[in-house]
């Protein structure tokens, strides 16, 4: 006898979650319950809610206020916004329980990649005592999320201040990729309480206008994630990455580049994938069990998360 299908409403509005909610449709064993652009409030019988907020909505802390009222009302929720301390975990965990429901956040962003090839050179490589990573983001002109369009990354307009404050609000994904690098690498010796250091690079045309912005991030002495952003060209593949290792006798390299697909961004799509992928886990797992991992090997506890 089949299983019934699990009952997935998508909340938030934007391209992305468009996307997220055709490929539920289209899955096997799920069924769109519904496609809500803004209300917190998913319909009778749904059993899990993707949350994809918007920018706007994240930087205005959205989160913090529409994901433990998900939780508590008892839906299982993946949440696409960042998460690193966005909204307190002890938080999330009363929620959870008071719910009896199940969280996890998926990092969302491109990091997931790198994590994995991280691995695959941990199982082959030993003594890596040096990780440094650089991403190329290219940003179409409908955006990558989190972000709606290249304007709200400051690129292409004359306020460096925005394009700066544009690398805080998504700090969350690069931090949380950052830690999951740290594990898989090292195994997690920074450290929990660690905060990851960050500068930021702002370079602007001739004529004044943002071209790039060139992001620098550190945890502890032994891993660098250095992001790069910019309009996108037709010449070049839209996500880039170089992956250096580094051990006490030899340095390697690894170059990464992915293309659109019927023109999805390959960042997107990964987040797609990586949401899709984590419905049906996490609907098995124990309620009141906070996650956070980038999917690398499978869904794992998120110590930081369980009280």
């Amino acid at each position: 006898m089949s299983s019934p299908a699990l009952t997935v409403a998508v909340l938030g509005a934007g391209l992305l979650g468009d996307r997220i909610a055709d490929r539920i449709g289209a899955r096997p064993g799920l069924e769109l319950a519904a496609r809500i652009p803004d209300s917190p409030t998913p319909p009778a019988g749904t059993t899990c809610v993707v949350y994809v907020p918007s920018f706007t909505e994240i930087t205005a802390g959205a989160p913090e206020a529409v994901l433990p009222q998900l939780l508590r009302a008892g839906y299982d929720v993946i949440s696409t916004a960042p998460f690193d301390g966005d909204v307190p975990a002890p938080e999330l965990h009363e929620a959870c329980t008071a719910g009896d429901s199940t969280f996890h956040a998926t990092g969302a962003f491109q990091a997931t990649i790198p994590a994995r090839l991280i691995r695959s050179l941990t199982e082959v490589t030993r003594g890596i005592r040096r990780v440094e990573l650089v991403e190329e983001l290219d940003l179409t002109g409908t955006g990558v999320y989190p972000w709606g369009a290249v304007g709200e990354t400051g690129i292409g307009a004359a306020d460096t201040a925005a394009a700066a404050a544009c690398a805080g609000a998504v700090d969350g994904y690069y931090t949380a990729g950052l830690r999951v690098l740290d594990e898989v690498a090292f195994a997690g010796t920074a450290g929990d309480a660690a905060v990851p250091s960050r500068t930021v690079d702002v370079v602007t045309g001739d004529d004044g206008t943002v071209e790039k912005v060139i992001v620098e991030r550190e945890l502890g002495p032994s891993l660098s994630y250095r992001s790069i952003w910019k309009a996108a060209t037709t010449d070049r593949a839209p996500l880039r990455y170089r992956l250096t290792t580094t051990t006490d006798s030899a340095k390697g390299t690894a170059n990464v580049r992915f293309r659109c697909t019927e023109g999805l961004h390959p960042a997107d799509h990964l987040t797609c994938v990586n949401v899709v992928e984590a419905i049906g886990p996490v609907r098995t797992r124990a309620a009141g069990i906070s996650h956070r991992d980038l999917s690398i090997t499978g869904l794992v506890a998120g110590d930081r998360l369980s009280g």
